[in-house]
């Protein structure tokens, strides 16, 4: 682990924040090493909830290693109130507080909006901060719109387009707990729910409800990587692309994302090509600034699509 490459990076990236007013007190990555772009980092990712620091560990480190990384990240900026570390081996996830303290729940800002996130959660805390710049695209082009958010999780891209003028989204996720936290998104910003739908089913048995809910302008599908007993993208995507002709509008924009290592962005175009003709790719969405990838292909893919 080359600690003094992990602390350099992070302190130019607060020090660009604060230059550029680039929502300085946002949620943010700081450093990215699964981009492979930092030889000997490729297993650390450090992001930043302020005024709290959350580390994530992918691979084996030391205790040395991992003191020496946290105290000197500790002494880069004084709003540092806590860090945190997560350890992951596969499925294990371990999150220590090393630093000050780091609450249980805690509320982080984007593009001006509030979303609640869990620091010391194992895996996933709450937000997937790699999806900002999609959240920014979209907004363009919500008002008045209907959506569908299929995969919701914790219903930011619900929360963000209501915030840019949706009329009604409609979150869909097999998780009850994850949009119950949505629903805690929305109102964390003063949003009204009666805009909002949430169906806490499996997506394959909720086609009646999704399509008496419709039709819509804008669909999202961004589905786990591999949730075993529910999702594997090569047997289950093309299940959802080709119901898309079922409930969207013509003219509708459809975003299809996929974080695989697997399977490259060929394998979306196929997959929309063979299920649904009828959608035309517009453009691919490149990575978030914050999450740069040696190997783009490998990391998260995500392709705007209009149906006919």
């Amino acid at each position: 682990m080359n600690i003094s490459t992990i602390a350099r990076v992070c302190e130019q990236k607060w020090a660009d924040a604060q230059d550029m007013d680039d929502q300085p007190e946002a949620a943010r990555r700081l450093f990215h090493g699964r981009g492979h772009l930092y030889e000997g980092c490729e297993h650390v990712v450090v992001n930043w909830y302020p005024p709290y620091l959350h580390i994530g560990v992918y691979a084996h480190a030391s205790r040395l290693e991992l003191t020496g990384l946290w105290q000197a990240l500790s002494g880069l900026n004084s709003q540092i109130e806590g860090i945190a570390i997560q350890q992951r081996d596969g499925r294990k996830t371990v999150t220590e507080v090393v630093y000050g303290q780091v609450p249980d729940e805690h509320l982080v800002y984007e593009a001006g909006l509030a979303y609640w996130i869990m620091p010391k959660r194992n895996q996933n805390v709450g937000l997937f901060m790699d999806m900002a710049h999609v959240r920014a695209h979209l907004a363009k082009n919500m008002v008045n719109a209907r959506v569908l958010n299929l995969f919701a999780y914790t219903c930011a891209f619900s929360v963000a387009a209501i915030g840019a003028g949706a009329q009604h989204v409609v979150n869909n996720d097999m998780s009850k707990n994850a949009l119950g936290i949505g629903e805690r998104n929305h109102l964390a910003n003063g949003q009204d729910l009666r805009k909002v739908s949430m169906l806490g089913h499996n997506v394959f048995k909720s086609w009646w409800k999704i399509r008496q809910l419709g039709p819509y302008d804008v669909v999202i599908i961004d589905p786990p990587t591999n949730q075993r007993g529910s999702f594997v993208a090569e047997k289950s995507y093309g299940q959802i692309l080709k119901r898309i002709a079922e409930f969207t509008q013509p003219g509708g924009q459809v975003i299809a994302c996929l974080n695989s290592p697997f399977l490259g962005p060929e394998f979306i175009t196929q997959q929309m090509q063979r299920w649904c003709p009828d959608c035309r790719l517009v453009d691919w969405l490149p990575p978030h600034e914050d999450f740069p990838d040696k190997y783009p292909e490998r990391g998260l893919k995500v392709a705007e699509f209009r149906y006919r």
